[in-house]
């Protein structure tokens, strides 16, 4: 009797698993800024300084590197 029960239960359990698995994850609402260019990233920088009451300085150098190689890099400043 008790097996009759439990065998309809385990299609049931794992189709659930199959939907939950194959959910996107939820997407954050906070902002987040744009490094698609060189341009882009600059500005990103340039608010976040002014937001955190830094200095800009470094932004302009990365922005001069991310020119020259394609690649914006703010760690090793």
């Amino acid at each position: 009797m008790r097996r009759m029960l439990i065998t309809p239960l385990i299609p049931a359990a794992l189709i659930a698993t199959t939907v939950v698995a194959g959910a996107d994850p939820p997407r954050s609402s906070v902002y987040q800024p744009d490094f698609s260019s060189c341009s882009a990233s600059r500005q990103a920088c340039l608010n976040g300084t002014s937001r955190r009451g830094e200095r800009s300085a470094g932004c302009e150098t990365a922005y001069t590197q991310c020119m020259r190689s394609g690649t914006w890099d703010t760690y090793g400043l």
